[in-house]
């Protein structure tokens, strides 16, 4: 009788991001032995919950990991350690999901943004431009600019950009229609000429059998992985000389979001823009549940450029707000 251990499997609509998980932890060094199980169990625990896409409710996070009879302090604290870490995986990804309080007692993620530079920005996208072909990932170094240029040029999510189908993307028009997002409303949202250019070209390379194929197709025509793109922007933060704060500390993927958001703030109140009618356009256009979500950025520009926080608080004080960073 052989005495290896059966590898846990992952089951239902979180197995794929689940095992992306495992592989992203142990390519930065970690064992990760016993939490695939741990996995395994929460992914057939989340189809007997009812749950059908990849997302994490807070009744799901605390069904999950609340406490069970004679069970030691220890057991459920892997159990907490493992959720919360999987959610925040999610969470750099862009997906919608609720990440577990830290067992410190903290209420709320005390994680703040990356937010770069102009200049940093260019670098990440010089490193992308640089991508070279590979046998096992064609065309990838074609659509990996165009994914960056998108990303930081439209705010978007990740998981936005790489679910983008042929009909999504109206290159006449320069529009990104983006269905069915984190607060499942669709939206439009137009491109900037570089952005379009960019767009361009890679269409004139690219081909599609049918109005539903992915703009952005992996090399067996599915759905490019974000676990994909974020092992490539670990590239690119080093290319561009950024280097990564380890373990939590990011920059994270999603931070590119939150740049654009403040750069265009930064831009807004360099210009003495009327923060109160531009912050529900900003809001709309990031897919945002309400204004609240926006105005953060706010505050986080006057943070990051605090030659601003006078002139912009003596026109707009009451649009920002005294509250906790958070992941939109």
């Amino acid at each position: 009788m052989s005495g290896k251990r059966k590898k846990p499997e992952m089951t239902g609509i979180f197995a794929e991001a689940a095992n992306d998980f495992v592989d992203y932890k142990r390519s930065l060094g970690f064992k990760y032995e016993g939490e695939p199980k741990c996995l395994a169990r929460f992914c057939r625990f989340a189809t007997e919950f009812g749950t059908n896409e990849i997302k994490i409710t807070r009744s799901l996070a605390e069904a999950f990991t609340a406490p069970r009879e004679n069970e030691a302090a220890k057991s459920r604290s892997h159990r907490l350690t493992c959720v919360r870490q999987f959610a925040l995986y999610l969470d750099s990804l862009g997906y919608d999901v609720y990440v577990l309080p830290e067992h410190k007692g903290l209420g709320h993620s005390s994680f703040v943004p990356y937010i770069f530079t102009h200049d940093e920005i260019k670098a990440v996208i010089r490193a992308a431009d640089e991508t070279e072909p590979q046998t096992v990932a064609r065309d990838m170094h074609r659509s990996l600019p165009v994914i960056f240029r998108i990303l930081y040029g439209c705010g978007l999510r990740v998981s936005e950009v790489l679910k983008l189908q042929y009909r999504d993307v109206d290159l006449d028009n320069g529009i990104l229609t983006i269905r069915e997002a984190k607060t499942d409303r669709d939206r439009l949202i137009p491109l900037s000429d570089s952005v379009k250019a960019a767009c361009v070209s890679y269409a004139e390379n690219t081909w599609w059998e049918k109005d539903t194929d992915f703009f952005f197709p992996a090399p067996d025509r599915t759905m490019i992985s974000p676990m994909t793109v974020y092992q490539r922007f670990r590239r690119y933060l080093m290319a561009a000389g950024i280097s990564h704060g380890g373990k939590g500390m990011g920059p994270r993927l999603h931070d590119i979001r939150h740049t654009f958001a403040v750069h265009v703030l930064q831009k807004w109140v360099a210009e003495g823009a009327d923060l109160a009618a531009m912050m529900p356009i900003l809001s709309t256009y990031m897919g945002h549940q309400g204004i609240r979500s926006t105005a953060r950025y706010l505050r986080l520009t006057a943070e990051v450029y605090p030659d601003l926080l006078r002139k912009a608080e003596t026109y707009s004080a009451y649009v920002i707000p005294e509250v906790e960073h958070e992941r939109n």
